[in-house]
């Protein structure tokens, strides 16, 4: 037992400015809490609960001056905690360790809300500081759940002298009856199954709101429709109109094919001529380059052959020369004696004489070529100006054809809006219909005012084999509590509690009620133990013992045979003795002495 996860009560305590702590420790097994009537025992179960999430308890005159509660415990694997709240209310405030004071300053200072929500609370902390996971327990047939919290357990852990005596079930908290929460939560407690898997239906209300909501939205969305048509024209209408525009915008868009093939085919002509012209100057300016490069060939042909003949006619004159007297002595070719060498000078003659018949030749080539450039221009140029003639009167027709292309496509275009017109129209009226069909559709659906999540299985009663085993443990406390008649105990569905030795607990007196409700939640307590179960590990009993009340308590009248038996077995030893001997807490508020 002493490995398990539990928390452990260590000290309540009340702190005020002006006035010393006063505290209540504790330790584990039974812890005692006796007095007589108003000397403070329920104000310091209170106090506890309030200090787990419960009420503010109301100070008694003697807690005048407090403004803090603090209770220190133990949680698993040896972890103190203090935690504090005002006596004014408010939130709860966690620190670590054992501390008199918790303020922001204090090691592992947590503000913990009350409620079990989704920030930081202190019923999280707790539940799962012993191994209890975020669970869901089931409400109604619909599966609307419940969270599993600190608050809904605390039936189990602290009971108060009220409902240890009460006749209603065991299961219940505050409430009359007993109800599919209260019966999940002993479920889950014994085998930790919940409703989490089951999925919540909505209610009767809520779907015929729901129902109510989508027909006055389709009836909406209907409305808005019918102001964009004209419901003074039939559909059919609208539908043969659709029909002749679309027969429209088919013949329009062959228009619109002829004319675009026809731009194409004239801008393609265009750009064609255009590039032609743009070859034809180009090749113009080749030719002037060429013909600048030929007349300066030309002239140089023209010096060469100037300069040839200069050399002919000097050799002619040295030949004709060649055949006079002698200048100086008047003697005749015949008798000269000098060679001046005028074979030379006559195969050098005949050498320019051909080359410049060459040159002269090569002249008429280059006039030739001259010439051919020339024509060559003219062609080009009477070729140019024909293109440009042509390109001015495609450009022309290109542009006439264009203006042609828009004015057909823009008929084309609104044809195209006129059929769209129709289609969302006729969409429209279609739409509408369907809204008015659904409208009528779910008119007719019929809500069930009590809804049932399918296959649920709203009792949530223990199983025989759970009831048997629980009634087992229950009987395993009674018996070492000397109780009379604890062999035959059974938990009966039917009432939602225990029956002892065939006798109903509601049927017992106020006494025995009691001791009975104590020995089903120390039962409790005691299953999870053995099962393994999650279990906080203390219960607080406000008046298990009532039976041994005074005798100036009359609220219940004289001691019945059942409580008189009670006081023959000395339960009230055996009880004590008993929770002595566990290693878990049971404080017992009694107005008995021990």
């Amino acid at each position: 037992m002493s490995d398990r996860r539990r928390i452990i009560i260590d000290q309540l305590m009340f702190t005020g400015p002006e006035r010393a702590p006063v505290s209540l420790q504790f330790k584990s097994g039974v812890n005692i809490i006796w007095g007589a009537s108003n000397t403070g025992k329920s104000f310091a179960r209170k106090s506890i609960d309030y200090l787990l999430g419960g009420d503010l308890p109301t100070l008694p005159p003697e807690g005048k001056g407090i403004d803090n509660y603090l209770l220190w415990l133990t949680l698993p694997e040896d972890h103190k905690v203090t935690l504090r709240a005002s006596a004014l209310g408010g939130d709860i405030y966690k620190a670590e360790g054992h501390l008199q004071a918790v303020d922001g300053g204090s090691p592992g200072y947590e503000v913990f809300s009350r409620k079990h929500v989704t920030s930081p609370n202190v019923s999280r902390f707790l539940l799962s500081s012993v191994g209890y996971r975020e669970a869901q327990l089931l409400k109604n047939e619909r599966a609307e759940k419940a969270p599993f919290s600190l608050r809904v357990v605390m039936r189990y852990l602290l009971i108060d002298e009220t409902r240890m005596i009460d006749e209603k079930s065991l299961l219940l908290a505050h409430n009359t009856t007993v109800t599919s929460e209260d019966k999940g939560l002993l479920k889950f407690l014994l085998t930790g199954v919940d409703g989490s898997s089951i999925v919540q239906v909505r209610s009767g209300d809520q779907l015929k709101a729901a129902k109510e909501g989508q027909i006055e939205l389709l009836s909406q969305m209907a409305d808005q429709l019918r102001k964009v048509i004209d419901d003074t024209v039939e559909t059919t209408a609208v539908a043969a109109d659709l029909t002749a525009a679309e027969r429209e915008k088919v013949e329009l868009l062959e228009v619109v094919s002829e004319r675009q093939t026809s731009l194409d085919a004239l801008a393609l002509e265009e750009r064609g001529l255009f590039d032609d012209i743009r070859g034809y100057e180009a090749r113009i300016a080749e030719l002037n380059a060429l013909k600048v490069r030929f007349e300066e060939l030309a002239r140089v042909y023209a010096s060469d052959i100037d300069r040839l003949e200069g050399l002919e006619e000097g050799g002619f004159l040295l030949q004709r020369f060649a055949t006079i007297n002698c200048p100086l002595c008047g003697a005749s070719p015949d008798h000269q004696k000098h060679d001046h060498g005028l074979g030379g000078i006559e195969e050098q003659r005949h050498a320019v004489e051909l080359e410049t018949e060459k040159i002269r030749t090569e002249a008429r080539d280059l006039a030739a070529a001259l010439a051919d450039a020339d024509a060559e221009i003219l062609e080009v140029e009477r070729l140019m100006a024909a293109d440009g003639d042509r390109l001015n009167e495609v450009r022309l027709a290109r542009e006439l054809a264009a203006q042609s292309e828009v004015s057909a496509r823009s008929i084309f275009l609104n044809a195209i809006a006129r059929c769209e017109k129709f289609e969302s129209d006729l969409e429209n009226r279609h739409r509408i219909a369907d809204l008015e069909i659904q409208i009528v559709r779910i008119k007719a659906e019929t809500v069930r005012p009590r809804q049932r999540a399918d296959g649920i299985d709203v009792n949530l009663d223990l199983t025989n084999s759970e009831a048997h085993e629980l009634s087992t443990v229950v009987k395993q406390v009674l018996k070492p509590w000397n109780y009379p008649g604890a062999d035959a105990v059974h938990f009966e569905k039917s009432d939602q509690d225990i029956v002892v030795d065939g006798k109903r607990r509601r049927d017992n007196g106020a006494g025995v009620r009691a001791l009975l409700h104590a020995a089903f939640k120390v039962g409790v307590l005691v299953y999870c133990i053995e099962k393994g179960k999650p279990h906080p590990g203390f219960v607080i009993l406000d008046s298990p013992l009532f039976a041994y009340r005074p005798a100036e308590e009359t609220r219940f009248g004289d001691l019945t045979d059942d409580e008189l038996q009670l006081r023959k077995a000395d339960v009230a030893t055996h009880f004590y003795q008993y929770l002595q001997g566990m290693a878990d807490q049971a404080p017992v508020h009694s107005d008995r002495e021990p």
